[in-house]
């Protein structure tokens, strides 16, 4: 059964991939939490555009990758 995380939870859960993983796409975060039965409160790239925004991690779209690709600072 999937659980969706509070924001505080999906907010760590994100970062503590980045720190681990490094750069990551919209969708190695989706796999990565579907694999551990975790959910984001909003659609994903809904949930990490918030993060964007509150300057929490950095997202830019990547041709290459055909999506968004996230990351800490630098």
């Amino acid at each position: 059964m999937v659980r969706v995380l509070s924001e505080s939870e999906a907010e760590r859960f994100v970062v503590n991939l980045l720190k681990a993983h490094g750069q990551m796409t919209t969708k190695d975060i989706e796999s990565n939490a579907r694999e551990e039965g975790k959910r984001c409160p909003d659609e994903t790239v809904l949930f990490l555009t918030k993060l964007r925004s509150r300057g929490t991690i950095k997202g830019e779209i990547s041709q290459e990758k055909r999506g968004w690709v996230w990351r800490l600072e630098d």
